[in-house]
């Protein structure tokens, strides 16, 4: 599930934080909402250092009740700028 330039932590406990990726805005194009990544608390600081790293921006989140994600899961919205990358 993993379709990031970046490794996430991925020790499949249960996610019970979302991490909104966004790829920053540069002249020639706005923000993009790109991704959701979802890790434990354990791996909160983990996974943005590696969001921060690949020049992207971190954006806590609660996760949506209802729905289940082990940590180390991630989505790429295919509207957003990363989804080309996959």
């Amino acid at each position: 599930m993993n379709g990031v330039p970046f490794a996430l932590p991925e020790c499949g406990a249960a996610a019970t934080v979302r991490i909104e990726v966004v790829t920053p805005a540069d002249p020639d194009r706005p923000a993009s909402l790109d991704a959701s990544v979802y890790v434990c608390g354990h791996h909160v600081m983990d996974a943005a250092v590696a969001v921060w790293s690949a020049g992207l921006i971190a954006h806590r989140a609660c996760t949506d009740s209802g729905i289940t994600r082990a940590c180390g899961d991630s989505y790429v919205f295919p509207t957003g700028s990363l989804a080309g990358d996959q």
